[in-house]
């Protein structure tokens, strides 16, 4: 038995007779006990043969034979073989078509965009800090094998519960740990050492720890309990005030999801989580932490989303029904009809694999043979003879090959997921197509897992606008387009905003670094000036490759993030410098400056900064031209080139320079080798000639 089924007394009602819980919400600490316990119990009992049907999913991931316990045996794979059968022979696809599907669905990055409420610029401002907040938040979790977690545990469970949640023990250490503060009240205390700011963090939570209140739908449910298991000592340290109450349970059993077996538990206390959302009839929520003896806690909602503290994710949605459910139980009776059919070829390979030596009763000496299980010994006047048959029919495999292609089939695996393209498929235009068509068979998951995703963002900052404080001095770690850090100051009033959260809009790209290459060869080869070549190396993503990361690519990073910072009023850009891209920034400000929202919606002292600084930049670059007749020509290409700083120089092409030259040389002129420009324009804030 597992400690659902200690905590049972009667598992023949299926049933929930109980008020509800605005009903008792405001009474004495001993009725809402009661109905704790009650309704706890009753939910436990409910979903028993559902839990069985969950681990029997685990099971058949591991390729591991399920048996439904039994009073108090234990379900486990059988160690001893009889010796008169032949083993079970598994070939575990359910593991395969498991893992291809989540790393289906895990090239679904979490990237959403927050998007202000309004088209103040400040808010827009905060909105870009927030969304870089989040990408902390989901960097320090890693977001990504969370994801590859979620994705594995609803296929196989049906259902994947994740939790966002705060903990206080998590984070840097606080400003004033270790020093000596005043309270509100006035008094003087002393911060522990340890102190830590707390931090937003997730945790996946298995389906059989989690009681819905029964209902129709997910969205119907107003409450649930998680389970969890605590070592009495520990309970009875955090909780000192209820120490005589805190007892533990006995003879409990808890399931072991390692060995799929039942083991003991001693000195532990089976401790409930109640989450009730706000509502009509209960307004602030309530969260209760009990046991079956005592109630630890009863407060409001714990966060002000006024919702669960986790998001759920579903595999198979069935109308009216509460539960998820699992590919498995479509499939797994084709894996068992796979599995019969291998251990039938086998056990038949077994027994007629070698060759059989016929012969009368006492015609040879078995002993010189070697072998006496090749022997088949008979009564009559037939001369011995060694036999040889065919072990198994090929149409035998066929149908099991047949089997493979129909759970192929029905769980949506094909052979391009596992790089397997159909023959004679190379191109990859082609492939590309193949696998926007598998892709397209699995849209309607890829929506959910959006959603998910969506719904995930949102709670996390939620949970952030609920705990942090202002006084942390919280820094974050952002992790830049070059997968280098970066470090912002955040101010946590930011939260308090109202956000529109959405997907970002994928890269019209293969995910794969081939696909990607492919693509972009065929872009350049119809339009060679498509892409630039920073741009190119930007779009394969190389990473920290240094030898791949042109000067280029390094200019318009640094631009971009001066345009950031410029258009802040919070951040401090220095002047351009000699040794700085020119060109390559000002095409970047240049083009920040023809958005909309330049003009209309930026504030005139923003504006006015990233003008000074291009100005500055075009002072540089007319200097350098004076100099430089290459880069003089580089100029003349600048359509709009100069915007702000006004020196009287004109750019002159390549072409209109040697045309100059010619022109001395034909007049027997001197050739100076540049063509002067002379500045008729002083360094942008310096005052002009004669003032």
């Amino acid at each position: 038995m597992s400690m659902f089924d200690n905590l049972l007394e009667d598992d023949d009602s299926q049933k929930i007779k109980a008020k509800p819980f605005h009903q008792v919400q405001d009474k004495p600490e001993k009725e809402i006990l009661h109905w704790l316990n009650e309704i706890s119990s009753a939910l436990m009992r409910v979903n028993t043969q559902r839990h069985h049907r969950l681990k029997s999913n685990l099971a058949a991931y591991r390729g591991i034979t399920y048996r439904q316990p039994h009073s108090r045996s234990t379900y486990r794979q059988t160690e001893r073989i009889p010796t008169n059968r032949t083993e079970r022979f598994k070939v575990n696809h359910l593991y395969d078509m498991t893992e291809t599907k989540v790393s289906q669905m895990t090239r679904i990055k979490p990237a959403v965009s927050i998007l202000p409420a309004n088209q103040e610029y400040s808010d827009k401002n905060a909105a870009r800090a927030t969304k870089m907040l989040l990408d902390h938040i989901w960097y320090s979790n890693n977001i990504d094998g969370a994801l590859i977690e979620t994705h594995r545990g609803k296929k196989i469970f049906g259902e994947h519960y994740f939790s966002i949640e705060w903990d206080k023990d998590k984070g840097d250490l606080h400003p004033d740990a270790g020093k000596t503060v005043i309270d509100d009240n006035g008094d003087i205390l002393k911060v522990e050492e340890n102190f830590k700011v707390g931090e937003v963090c997730y945790r996946h939570i298995l389906p059989w720890r989690i009681l819905l209140q029964m209902q129709d739908r997910f969205e119907q449910s107003e409450y649930c309990f998680e389970v969890k298991l605590e070592h009495v000592d520990t309970l009875k340290k955090e909780y000192p005030k209820q120490e005589k109450d805190i007892k533990p349970n006995k003879n409990l059993m808890e399931f072991d999801i390692v060995t799929l077996e039942n083991t003991r538990l001693e000195e532990t206390v089976v401790v409930f989580y109640f989450h009730h959302k706000d509502t009509r009839f209960t307004p602030q929520g309530k969260f209760i932490k009990f046991t079956k003896d005592v109630i630890l806690e009863n407060t409001e909602n714990l966060y002000s989303h006024g919702d669960f503290p986790f998001e759920r994710i579903t595999d198979l949605d069935v109308p009216d029904v509460l539960h998820g459910i699992s590919s498995y139980e479509v499939v797994k009776p084709i894996q068992n009809m796979h599995d019969n059919i291998s251990t039938l070829l086998a056990k038949n390979l077994y027994l007629m694999g070698h060759a059989k030596w016929v012969m009368p009763k006492g015609a040879c000496k078995i002993e010189s043979l070697g072998n006496d299980n090749t022997i088949v010994q008979y009564q009559g006047p037939v001369p011995p003879q060694i036999m040889q048959t065919n072990p198994n029919p090929p149409e035998a495999y066929g149908f099991r090959d047949r089997l493979l292609d129909e759970m192929n089939q029905i769980y949506g695996v094909h052979g391009v997921s596992r790089g397997q393209p159909p023959q004679g498929v190379t191109a990859g235009i082609a492939l590309q197509f193949l696998n926007e068509q598998e892709a397209e068979r699995a849209s309607s998951e890829v929506a959910k897992a959006n959603d998910f995703i969506v719904r995930v963002a949102r709670k996390t900052l939620s949970v952030a606008g609920d705990y942090y404080d202002p006084s942390d001095g919280r820094l974050l770690r952002v992790l830049g387009s070059d997968n280098r850090y970066l470090i912002r100051h955040f101010d946590s009033a930011n939260l308090d905003k109202s956000y529109d959260i959405r997907i970002e809009n994928g890269n019209p790209l293969a995910e794969t670094k081939a696909g990607k290459m492919s693509r972009i060869i065929e872009l350049i080869q119809y339009k060679s000036d498509a892409l630039s070549p920073e741009r190119v190396v930007e779009l394969l993503d190389l990473g920290d490759a240094d030898k791949a990361v042109t000067l280029m690519t390094e200019a318009v990073r640094s631009a971009e993030s001066e345009n950031e910072d410029l258009l802040s009023d919070a951040a401090i850009v220095a002047d351009p410098d000699e040794f700085e891209d020119h060109i390559v920034h000002w095409r970047v400000h240049a083009k920040r400056m023809q958005r909309r929202d330049f003009k209309e919606e930026v504030p005139p002292e923003l504006r006015a900064r990233l003008k000074e600084h291009v100005a500055l930049h075009e002072f540089l670059m007319a200097e350098k031209a004076q100099e430089n007749t290459l880069f003089q020509a580089k100029l003349a290409q600048l359509d709009l080139f100069p915007l702000y700083y006004k020196s009287g120089m004109i750019p002159q092409s390549a072409q209109q320079q040697e045309a100059v030259v010619q022109g001395q040389a034909n007049k027997g002129e001197q050739v100076t080798g540049s063509i002067p420009a002379p500045l008729a324009a002083p360094l942008p804030g310096e005052p002009k000639q004669g003032e």
